[in-house]
């Protein structure tokens, strides 16, 4: 679990109770940037709240209704967590509490309203119903989970088409050659999670992370866009006011209202791009003209302006010749040559003079010495037939000795060899090569 210290639980709580300002910049009741995509199969949506993200995929299947409920289909909602999820992700198993409130306010926001007319999904009373399961997961945590949860498989059960079906007798035929049927929603029902602060004074709309830990606890009410309250949960120690509950209505109402706004916004764009057969799927999410983008985008080009400038009578760029006096001659064009763009620089007129003046014989060097000494390894070389022999046109005694475990050499040198200065504290050898 994430531990916060209390120098950061002050500096937080300063912030908002002093200067009404959060720690990313927002407003108190300004949230974060929501971003909805559908991915290619239909059901398949993500949404980004932020840094929190989550994904969810809306699956059907023919089952045998409930006895309860003989001609009416049924849902299921499931939550999962990811190992990267959050800090906390290692104790949240399946039974922990943090898993089972979100796992339950997720179904006491879509089922337990009835959000999805369950009747419309019956085959035939008591024998075939439609089941519908969405699987919503957790990819990162960081603050307003719930919220971000609910809109996921909101979205997801709006997006998702189920095949059509006739019945033949006591058969059930699923025609996949038809056009599939969308699911009859009501309402569009979302978790909205009020941090509060001072005990209801002050309000945050989606907080993260560290403002649902430092806050006094949550006030997280399902709420749809025609101000329909469908749940009321609070976390937390609160001891709230009838006025503070009024504010916290007044801007659960209005989040809900952008939120749904967003996803039907979302919707129509996924639709509209699937009958004009254009790319559809999360390729949209991906930030291009980064290092973790596909490529960057080609910008437009203005044919126009280019053989415009094509037509233009551009001057020749000046050539100078460099006289070379050691031939007598002028460098041709496959020579040395100096374009004279603008002003020559002085490092230009430096090694022109140096052209001109023959100083370039200072770069070069003398005899070199190294090919005396490279003859004279080579006759060693020859003159060595095996390992720890001894060659007489070798002055001095040369021993080579190889480890089989180590395969290290040993030089061994004469005293012949040897030559040392007077006063000198050391000796050198006199070839200094060896």
């Amino acid at each position: 679990m994430k531990i916060i210290s209390g120098c950061e639980k002050d500096f937080i709580t300063n912030c908002i109770c002093k200067k009404q300002l959060r720690l990313d910049g927002r407003n108190l009741t300004d949230g974060r940037t929501l971003e909805i995509a559908f991915g290619e199969e239909r059901g398949c949506c993500i949404v980004l709240l932020g840094n929190t993200r989550t994904l969810a995929q809306a699956s059907a299947e023919i089952t045998e209704p409930k006895q309860n409920t003989p001609n009416e289909g049924i849902l299921h909602l499931n939550l999962e967590f990811s190992a990267m999820a959050s800090p906390d992700a290692k104790a949240q198993s399946r039974s922990s509490d943090e898993v089972v409130e979100a796992q339950r306010l997720l179904e006491r926001c879509i089922r337990d309203s009835k959000c999805i007319d369950l009747e419309s999904l019956c085959i035939a009373a008591g024998s075939k119903v439609w089941t519908i399961r969405v699987d919503v997961h957790a990819l990162n945590d960081d603050g307003n989970l719930i919220e971000c949860s609910c809109i996921a498989a909101v979205s997801a059960l709006a997006h998702f088409r189920r095949p059509d079906v006739s019945v033949s007798g006591t058969e059930v035929i699923v025609h996949d050659d038809h056009e599939e049927v969308a699911l009859n929603m009501h309402h569009m029902p979302i978790s909205v999670n009020l941090a509060l602060y001072e005990q209801g004074k002050y309000i945050l709309v989606d907080p993260i992370y560290v403002e649902e830990k430092v806050a006094d606890g949550c006030y997280i009410m399902g709420i749809n866009a025609h101000q329909e309250i469908c749940y009321v949960h609070r976390r937390g120690v609160l001891l709230l006011l009838v006025e503070a509950v009024e504010r916290c209505e007044d801007a659960a109402v209005k989040r809900a209202q952008v939120v749904t706004q967003t996803i039907r916004k979302a919707l129509d764009d996924d639709a509209y791009k699937r009958a004009t057969n254009s790319v559809i799927g999360f390729t949209s999410m991906i930030n291009e003209g980064t290092i973790l983008g596909a490529k960057k985008l080609i910008p437009e080009v203005d044919l126009e302006s280019i053989s415009r400038h094509e037509a233009q009578d551009e001057p020749e760029p000046e050539v100078l010749m460099v006289q070379d006096e050691q031939n007598g001659r002028s460098s041709s064009a496959g020579d040395r040559r100096v374009t004279k763009e603008s002003e020559p620089s002085n490092a230009m007129w430096r090694a022109m003079t140096i052209l001109k003046e023959q100083e370039a014989a200072v770069f070069e060097g003398g005899k070199s010495k190294w090919g005396v000494q490279e003859e004279e390894d080579e006759e060693e070389e020859s003159s060595i037939s095996s390992e720890g022999d001894i060659s007489p046109n070798v002055s001095g005694v040369v021993k080579k000795e190889k480890e089989s475990e180590s395969e290290e050499e040993a030089v061994y040198i004469d005293e012949d060899q040897v030559d040392v200065k007077p006063g000198s504290r050391g000796w050198y050898s006199k070839d200094p090569f060896i």
